[in-house]
């Protein structure tokens, strides 16, 4: 198994159900942190304007980013 295909398999659960991928778990921090810090800095500290902000593009970025990485999974494993 290349580093590609353990990063984008499903990670079986305790049941045998595939969850998530390794690369969609990390796309909810890569998404999180970096528009957290961005809120943050924009709203100069303002607790609540972050939060709503985080919420709102994290929102819309997490769906298509998870998409995206379903179709590489998906190439990966017909390539496979």
């Amino acid at each position: 198994m290349s580093v590609a295909q353990r990063i984008f398999a499903p990670i079986p659960d305790h049941d045998g159900r595939g969850t998530p991928s390794a690369a969609a778990r990390w796309w909810l921090w890569i998404v999180l942190v970096p528009t957290a810090v961005w809120a943050w800095t924009t709203s100069e500290g303002a607790v609540v304007p972050t939060l709503v902000v985080t919420t709102l593009v994290a929102s819309l970025a997490l769906p298509i980013g998870w998409w995206i990485l379903s179709l590489i999974a998906d190439a990966l494993t017909k390539q496979a």
